[in-house]
């Protein structure tokens, strides 16, 4: 299992940067839904390289179907 890491950053603005690293797939964002929810609206999202990677635990169900 990854580590998962939240790297958030707050601006002097006040913007809200949160970054994750080491969540495959769409599990970035159910990490950060909470925090999104708290904070407010969303007014831009990027998705890392590993967002559209799978995650896994699909990649073993994967394996075992074969």
């Amino acid at each position: 299992m990854e580590k998962e890491e939240l790297e958030i950053t707050i601006a002097a603005d006040g913007k809200v940067n949160i970054k994750v690293a080491g969540a495959k797939g769409g599990k970035c964002l159910d990490i950060t839904r909470p925090l999104e929810e708290a904070l407010g609206e969303v007014k831009v999202r990027e998705m890392t390289p590993e967002y559209y990677q799978q995650p896994e635990d699909l990649t073993k169900v994967k394996d075992n179907r074969r």
